[in-house]
């Protein structure tokens, strides 16, 4: 590849990830000023239902928890596998720290087990949020104080509930059959092997699908709470405040936009916004410094504001001189593709989502990838909560659902290997 070409590839991408995003940015436009004007309902897709939408019926929620559960352990006995075919003798549950306890999960633990702190490495666990290890601490007494399995424990009731409470979503707002492609997607995406971890992912998938759930059932305040529970849990929590403003404007041409409205979501968005206000209060009473966390990133891991073009235009440089390594396609590789996925996804069957989860959507994407020297984008974009939906519009075949969900699988067998496995071998 010659040197002009590396020079021209990552401005072309990033000039690439910028008309996709304003493609679908002036098609929100135009649907939120329908929905201003009373022309669109704000909380339905505008295509149909695949078959009879409604409420999911106890047994496909049940079906959908008890998939998310088999799944994972599945996942456990796969890199259980793995490792006894490298030669290691030990038994599963004793090899259960060796293949997942790596990077973040370490920052987890520690934080479960010592709290923040404002000298040495540990320091640096200050850019972790609190939620996911104050309840790995809360939990362990079950675990016998091991906050480990507490953290495993929390994780997989965090997957089977946000598998349920997404094949709830998907039953009322597309139908029976997308509720199981839903399910089916989030539960075999490559990414979904964080899931099995001491990570926050499904602790963030669980709350924010709550919120959502919650909003549909006419229940604002709860789904605030659990808002706040997701701006504990990682920083994109906040977003979800969004939604409510959503909820005001759909009120206008109803009649429902009066001081009594804004003030209510007013007072919803501050209780999403106070998940972020008590992490902040964390690191002034650490460290004296309430933004300490980001210089913490911007020191160790070379993360500050930026945009999602700009991390677009890295991942491509990075990809283009890492091709000779030999985890290019784990880190830069998956990170490309990943985004182009999303984006294209999103210009293309965006439209297919009731139009706050659409908006939530496309803020969420620009949101998660702009932090500079980004190489987490793929988990990130997984913890998008209407992401599987938007995967179950993606065709009307069949077989297209079904070549879909075994590439996702084969991908998600290669990702369990690097996590578990390559991650000490290469």
């Amino acid at each position: 590849m010659t040197d002009t070409l590396r020079a021209w590839l990552p401005d072309a991408a990033a000039w690439a990830s910028v008309a996709l995003m304003g493609v679908c940015g002036l098609r929100l436009l135009g649907r939120l000023i329908r929905v201003l004007r009373g022309q669109e309902d704000a909380f339905m897709p505008a295509k149909a239902a695949d078959g009879e939408a409604g409420r999911a019926p106890v047994r496909a929620l049940l079906a959908a928890a008890g998939a998310a559960l088999l799944s994972r352990a599945l996942i456990y006995l796969l890199a259980y596998a793995m490792r006894r075919a490298m030669g290691d003798p030990g038994g599963f549950f004793e090899t259960l720290p060796a293949l997942w306890v790596h990077w973040d999960t370490r920052h987890y633990t520690g934080i479960a087990l010592e709290g923040y702190t404002a000298v040495g490495d540990e320091r640096l666990r200050l850019v972790f949020f609190p939620l996911y290890p104050l309840l790995m601490r809360v939990l362990s007494p079950l675990t016998g104080g091991n906050v480990f399995f507490a953290g495993l424990l929390i994780s997989l009731a965090c997957t089977a509930a946000a598998s349920a409470l997404l094949c709830s979503l998907a039953y009322e707002t597309y139908g029976a059959r997308a509720a199981r492609l839903s399910v089916a997607y989030l539960l075999l995406s490559p990414m979904s092997v964080f899931l099995n971890c001491c990570y926050t992912e499904a602790l963030f998938l669980c709350l924010t699908l709550s919120v959502l759930l919650l909003l549909r059932r006419g229940r604002p305040w709860l789904a605030a709470l659990c808002g706040m529970g997701a701006a504990l849990t990682r920083m994109p929590g906040v977003i979800i405040a969004g939604l409510f403003l959503i909820e005001l404007l759909a009120g206008i041409p109803k009649g429902r936009f009066n001081l009594r409205a804004v003030l209510r979501c007013a007072g919803q968005m501050l209780i999403v916004f106070s998940g972020l206000l008590v992490y902040w209060a964390i690191n002034w009473i650490v460290t004296g410094d309430p933004m300490m966390y980001m210089t913490y990133q911007r020191e160790n891991w070379f993360q500050e504001p930026g945009t999602f073009w700009g991390s677009v235009s890295n991942t491509v440089y990075y990809l283009l001189g890492s091709l000779e390594e030999g985890d290019w396609f784990f880190s830069w590789g998956a990170q490309l593709a990943a985004m182009a996925f999303v984006f294209l996804l999103l210009v293309f069957r965006s439209d297919a989502l009731p139009f706050d989860w659409a908006a939530y959507s496309f803020v969420y994407v620009a949101v998660v990838l702009a932090p500079t020297w980004l190489l987490s984008g793929p988990r990130y974009l997984f913890a998008l909560a209407p992401l599987p939906m938007l995967k179950s519009r993606m065709f009307s075949g069949r077989g297209a659902h079904a070549a879909a969900l075994a590439l996702s699988a084969a991908l998600l067998v290669l990702f369990t290997f690097g996590y578990t496995i390559a991650v000490e071998v290469l």
